[in-house]
């Protein structure tokens, strides 16, 4: 019987929080009893647990009396972690991709997918609906955030995409926040619209940073690109970068395929996504007149119209490729001093290096659990709560008695990753074997539910690749003058091409400023030479002006030219 896997565990002192599919558990941390569970709600509360549908987000305060979670339903719900009573309920304006307590924990910080972060105070009376309209008609829209707010929240920042990630300095007088454009933002907190660092670098999306508590100067980040960036965040410097991939990649047993731009996406999305492309519009269109022609003519559709369904099933499936998501980044103490452990998604292993600014990649340990690794949370700052996916099974491997062993502790012990022993009293320790017992209570899922979990989503939503219709006009094409180097996404390293992932937008800057340096070699004679191109002096800019000709206008900050009418 297949069931739900285990999203998230918070190990508190005394008590521990699991969240599984749309339930939420509360165990007794010393003897691994279940408190209270949320199936065990009378029937017209427990409908209400299901239809919110799954648990997407969730975080507990750092007392670990309260904890947030929000599901399908887009409802943010505050429950007291002693009693599991529902404090209070909100409705968000979009889909959370995070949540968070303050350190007091009387506000609370939600991102969504429109890449805002948004702030509610701790309590929450909800308004009917006649007085929520009233309220809107008098308090004029916020012109600075990207969709209206249904709660009150009050908007802190706004990124131009997605919102991955976003953690609080150790003074919580400043919140980093992580997107889908590479981009890690150092602001005010609460006055977001201040702010204070830039940390660029990144060539790929950002899905996990970090601050060690034994060094808040210093930010950890990671994502689609090959390597770790450890960085002094107050300045924007980056302090050392880390290979990672070469460790990672060969744990990773969950592929995904490429996700063009054009094709569908989820809530979030640029305008415009979500739409086919021209290229599989003109695929879909072809296949249809085929088949249509073939009904038309009493035949049965075959030869072009079916006879290529299985070789294309079978190229589809072998472009299924690796791809590197950073999932999750902490640090925890060790008897050789501080660690950094983090995980990816789709890998079987979690990984960890001693924190030392000379760290190099064959200081990575790893910790091969022989099952897709979800989640892990930090017990006691030295311990590691891991939850597997149980109900993957290795392509050709039958599936073992231990398919539903979901959650292992380990810990990290003169830099190596061990499981951990260390029970010899009727200590709180008790709980880890519990967990490693797995004797923990799970909820059944039919197949519909499992489906919409989607634990692999991010291997899909994350990456950005090329448009397909400049990938077809373009092909075997050199690349533009001022074109980047070979992107670091391993997929480009993979087919070792030297083709930037560019937007149509991009490629016709490129093209255009191309175009007038080209005219003007040829005005030269010639004369005007790689050098000269890239001469940055008043004069090369001058003799550039005047080889193109009369524009109707002069060129912009951000490179564009606009060639004049012959």
């Amino acid at each position: 019987m297949p069931v739900f896997p285990h999203s998230r565990v918070f190990v508190g002192q005394t008590k521990v929080v699991d969240i599984t599919g749309p339930h939420i558990q509360i165990l007794d941390k010393s003897t691994g009893d279940v408190l209270l569970s949320s199936a065990g709600f009378p029937e017209e509360q427990q409908q209400s647990v299901l239809k919110s549908g799954l648990i997407r987000c969730a975080a507990v305060d750092s007392q670990m009396k309260y904890l947030l979670t929000s599901g399908e339903d887009k409802i943010l719900k505050l429950w007291g972690i002693n009693d599991l009573k529902l404090i209070n309920e909100r409705e968000l304006p979009k889909k959370p991709t995070a949540v968070a307590f303050t350190s007091n924990a009387e506000t609370i910080v939600v991102s969504d997918k429109f890449g805002d972060i948004f702030s509610y105070p701790f309590a929450y009376t909800l308004l009917s609906e006649d007085e929520r309209k009233d309220k809107e008609k008098a308090k004029p829209r916020d012109a600075l955030s990207s969709h209206e707010n249904p709660s009150d929240g009050q908007l802190i920042l706004g990124h131009a995409s997605p919102l991955n990630a976003f953690i609080f300095t150790a003074d919580e007088k400043f919140i980093v926040t992580a997107d889908r454009d590479e981009h890690i933002r150092v602001s005010w907190f609460p006055k977001g619209y201040n702010i204070e660092m830039y940390c660029l670098g990144h060539l790929k999306f950002v899905s996990a940073i970090h601050i060690p508590k034994t060094d808040p100067s210093t930010l950890i980040s990671g994502g689609g690109d090959p390597m770790l960036k450890i960085w002094d965040w107050a300045t924007g410097l980056i302090k050392h970068s880390l290979p990672v991939l070469d460790a990672v990649e060969p744990f990773i047993v969950i592929r995904a395929s490429k996700k063009r731009r054009g094709e569908d996406d989820d809530e979030g999305a640029p305008e415009g996504a979500g739409k086919k492309s021209k290229s599989q519009r003109r695929k879909e269109n072809k296949k249809n007149a085929n088949l249509k022609s073939a009904e038309v003519a009493g035949e049965e559709p075959s030869s072009s119209a079916t006879a290529t369904a299985a070789p294309e099933k079978l190229e589809e499936e072998s472009k299924l490729e690796k791809i590197l998501v950073i999932h999750r980044i902490e640090s925890i103490d060790s008897d050789s001093g501080p660690y950094i452990v983090f995980s990816a998604v789709g890998a079987t292993a979690i990984f960890a290096f001693p924190y030392r600014m000379d760290v190099l990649i064959s200081d990575i340990q790893s910790f091969d659990f022989g099952r897709p690794v979800l989640d892990f949370s930090v017990v006691n700052g030295s311990k590691l709560v891991v939850i597997l996916d149980g109900a993957w099974v290795a392509e050709g491997s039958p599936a073992d008695s231990d398919s539903h062993s979901m959650v292992k502790v380990v810990n990290v012990s003169v830099g190596r990753f061990t499981k951990f022993k260390g029970i010899t009293t009727k200590s709180a320790f008790r709980f880890f074997m519990f967990f490693m017992c797995n004797s923990m209570p799970r909820f059944t899922a039919n197949a519909e539910s499992l489906k919409k979990i989607d634990l692999y989503s991010d291997l899909v939503s994350l990456p950005k690749y090329a448009d397909p219709d400049v990938e077809e006009n373009n092909e075997g094409a050199p690349m533009p003058i001022g074109a980047p180097e070979i992107s670091s996404s391993e997929t480009a390293k993979a087919k070792g091409k030297a083709k930037a992932e560019l937007s149509k937008k991009e490629i016709g800057r490129i093209k255009t400023k191309q175009a007038v340096l080209a005219k003007a070699m040829e005005v030269d004679g010639g004369k005007l030479g790689a050098e000269g191109a890239e001469e940055d002096g008043p004069a090369g800019k001058k003799a550039r002006a005047e080889a193109a000709g009369p524009t109707s206008e002069t060129e912009s900050r951000d490179g564009d030219v606009q060639m004049a009418a012959p």
